[in-house]
């Protein structure tokens, strides 16, 4: 049969998870294939655990085998602990597993790998294309093809070789050697002398370990070692304990593992902890099975030639500290099917006599898909070994001793989130309807821009000159203020205010000023409460409020919006605020702040001089932030009384609930009805009072009405020279400005479609004329909360 008309036949060398799943989707879609595995059986006695993350499972799930993996998971009650050399916790986070269900579709499974094994190996259909004994020796490149010779000297042909035969592949070694011979300097020569093996490893299972608590998952830090245990069915107990090598060593420098290093390994941790009760050395004691091997951390520059690739652990190898090294080879095995089938579209729905130009474009696609993810988790985990070891002392004290703890558990499930969001799929096969609050990547509306720096830059330029502008033009507080003499300088107020008479005009102006800080105070308070915002500044209203009232809301305006553009969260998890803060804070805006405003302008329609009521009010602001902490703290201290720990851990889980959004709503649509009502009365008084100019009290929009209600545009410099010479002017600018930043960033993060900014877009423009600028920022909230809500999967 000519090279033109033979079927397509994929040889993958490794039964391992990565050869098991390719075999799997490649019989999904009835692809032949043949897996040349070396040991004796499918399942063999080596390595130990395996951990399935959300990204793996995802794809196991389109094949599948994600729901006959269930019954090996470990149900009881699960708590990630972080604990010191001591073996004393130093964050925990109780049911873990359910917030990454929660979060992402699935949990985080840790079991056997010979149970993974078995389970793929079982959903195959035709299990005689696993040949076992089957160890690759040799490689040749025949026409259209390969040819494979086993160690035992048979030889298998197909049309490509899929290297997934592990860290020591020997696709890998027959690919370079064919690969610098036919095309010298293809490969790096010293690619593999430069592989760095920073730590040893030991690993392995152990069962009923007196004093292990079933259901913990521990990250133990040390000095130069570090320890990560986990529990599983069966009260099975994984661990792995890193201990980094005296000095880095490379290539053939690296050294083999003996048994006789594994007693001294053992005897020379054995007394360290890894809880209170438990040392490595009785876990040791109840082991099942155990390794010591060294790590090496690597990806390749080139994962293929002519028709030879690899991937997993052949072309990848990340430190197992991060957990996704199985995972890894699972995206792998997707990415290969993903652009052979996208091969297979582009040849009229035909696999059949594929050129060497059609399998270059395919190793091609499938490295290009890959490469980049490959080095951010190898990266990814280099770097998360080095902290909990300890590597950087001081780096680490910093981060476990004092960031950690201040970010609370949505910062760390952020992290982790960050890594799984990016796990791709299988594109042929439809997504398993599991209920997630964080999508995928490729589950967002749009893909997320890459190149966002200079928009970035631009408004960063922006707010700077926004506050310069205020720095160098406006005075600040003074002791003895005007409201009405002030004019747009509205803030902070004093105790020295004096009203007299019941001027409607004075009446009308402080109810629209007094109003138009209802969003920024709500805003600045509700940020404050955002899960996603816990361990930033942002989580201090109190301190911009302050600010405010000593360095005018001109001053703050800009650097509130730069510090809320680059410190506060991404992920639609992190936009939650616990139900009985925003309760709270609807009382304490009404009794804190309007209810003053009411007895302010009160006041003035009697014509009192009292100061009682503008005193009061000055200080609302930072009234309204510590009653709603108030009323906060006792409502949660009553809902939560008689609870157990227990019960209380439960309620975390509250967060994916979306119990917070329509109270949220709520709260946004009061604002930008008193906010609108009082813009609107101002806009009628004018029309109706030609006499007067209204310029200030339109809150710094530039005058638009004029005498008589007619409506005219002049000298827009002048006008907006003007706008940037007050108080408000500076702060309704930078409103506007962030506004539309935040839209830009929706369509940054994928959140939206680049179709779907133009709408909230102009509206926020518009809304500066038709209802205000708080009112508009209120409604944009109101529409935001809607879309980052909206983005859960039900």
């Amino acid at each position: 049969m000519s090279s033109a008309n033979k079927t397509l036949k994929i040889l993958i060398a490794g039964g391992g998870v990565a050869g098991l799943t390719l075999a799997t989707m490649l019989e999904k879609f009835e692809i032949e294939y043949l897996v040349l595995e070396s040991h004796g059986e499918i399942a063999p006695a080596v390595g130990a655990s395996i951990g399935l993350f959300p990204n793996g499972l995802r794809i196991l799930d389109q094949i599948d085998r994600y729901e006959p993996l269930l019954k090996f998971m470990d149900s009881s009650k699960d708590i990630l602990f972080t604990r010191d050399k001591s073996g004393k916790p130093l964050l925990s986070l109780p049911n873990f597993l359910k917030h990454v269900e929660h979060r992402h579709g699935y949990p985080l499974m840790f079991f056997d790998r010979q149970r993974l094994l078995q389970s793929l190996y079982e959903g195959l259909q035709n299990k005689s294309r696993i040949l076992l004994n089957k160890k690759v020796a040799q490689i040749d490149l025949i026409e259209g093809g390969v040819e494979v010779i086993t160690t035992g000297g048979e030889k298998f042909y197909g049309s490509l070789i899929v290297g997934a035969d592990g860290v020591h592949s020997a696709v890998r070694q027959e690919m370079y050697r064919i690969g610098n011979k036919l095309q010298p300097g293809y490969f790096p020569v010293d690619e593999q002398d430069r592989v760095p093996c920073h730590y040893l490893c030991s690993y392995g299972i152990a069962q009923r370990v007196p004093g292990w608590v079933s259901g913990h998952q521990c990250t133990v830090l040390g000095n130069g070692v570090s320890q990560l245990v986990v529990s599983g069915a069966e009260d099975r107990v994984y661990w792995f304990f890193f201990s980094k090598l005296p000095e880095t060593k490379y290539g053939k420098d690296i050294p083999k593992c003996s048994k006789e290093m594994e007693t001294q390994f053992i005897d020379k941790n054995a007394h360290v902890r890894i809880t209170p009760q438990v040392t490595f050395g009785q876990l040791y004691a109840k082991r099942l099975i155990s390794t010591l091997t060294p790590l090496h951390e690597f990806v390749c520059k080139k994962w293929f030639f002519d028709r030879m690739i690899i991937f997993g652990d052949s072309a990848h190898k990340p430190n197992p500290i991060g957990g996704q090294g199985g995972n890894g080879a699972i995206e792998s095995a997707a990415d290969f099917v993903n652009a052979l089938l996208q091969k297979k579209d582009d040849r009229a729905k035909s696999l059949t006599g594929l050129t060497d130009e059609d399998v270059k474009y395919i190793f091609t696609e499938m490295q290009a898909a890959r490469h980049e993810r490959a080095e951010q988790i190898v990266g990814g985990s280099r770097s998360q070994q080095s902290l909990v070891a300890y590597e950087k002392p001081l780096t680490s004290t910093l981060i476990f001793q004092f960031l950690a703890p201040l970010k609370g558990d949505e910062g760390f499930l952020a992290q982790f989130a960050s890594l799984m969001m990016g796990g791709t799929r299988l594109k042929k096969l439809a997504i398993k309807n599991r209920p997630r609050s964080i999508p995928f990547t490729d589950e967002l509306p749009a893909q997320p821009l890459k190149e966002s720096r200079l928009v970035q830059m631009i408004f960063s330029g922006l707010m700077a000159y926004l506050l310069l502008i205020a720095v160098k033009t406006l005075r600040r507080p003074s002791s003895r203020l005007d409201l009405w003499d002030r004019g747009a300088q509205m803030m902070p107020l004093s105790p020295s205010l004096e009203f007299v008479g019941d001027d409607p005009e004075r009446v009308l102006y402080v109810f629209h000023l007094s109003s138009q800080l209802i969003s920024p105070i709500l805003i600045c308070i509700i940020e404050g409460y955002r899960l996603g915002n816990i361990g930033t500044i942002l989580a201090f209203p109190s301190l911009f409020l302050v600010a405010i009232q000593s360095e005018g809301i001109g001053r703050v305006a800009p650097i509130y919006a730069v510090l809320g553009t680059f410190l506060s969260y991404d992920l639609p998890t992190g936009r939650f605020v616990r139900p009985e803060v925003v309760y709270s804070l609807l009382w304490a805006l009404s009794l804190g702040y309007l209810l003053p405003m009411a007895f302010m302008i009160a006041s003035i329609l009697n014509g009192e001089i009292s100061q009682t009521w503008p005193s009061v009010w000055q200080f609302a602001p930072l009234f309204v932030c510590i009653l709603t902490y108030v009323l906060t703290s006792v409502w949660r201290l009553w809902t939560r009384s008689g609870l157990s720990k227990e019960e209380k851990d439960y309620l975390e889980l509250d967060r994916y609930k979306g119990l917070d959004v329509s109270v949220l709503q709520f709260i946004y649509s009061f604002a930008f009805a008193v906010q609108t009502t009082a813009y609107f009365a101002v806009l009628v008084y004018a029309y109706h009072q030609p006499s007067i100019s209204i310029t200030n009290g339109l809150f710094g929009l530039p005058n638009l009405i004029s005498r008589g209600g007619s409506i005219i545009i002049t000298d827009i410099t002048s006008q907006i020279s003007h706008l940037l010479s007050c108080e408000i002017g500076i702060a309704t600018a930078t409103w506007l400005i962030s506004n539309l930043y935040s839209v830009w960033s929706l369509r940054r993060l994928g959140y939206i479609r680049t179709g779907d900014m133009f709408v909230p877009m102009l509206a926020v423009i518009a809304g500066q004329v038709l209802v205000g600028p708080s009112a508009t920022w209120a409604g944009l909230w109101y529409w935001r909360e809607g879309v980052l809500s909206g983005l859960k999967r039900e």
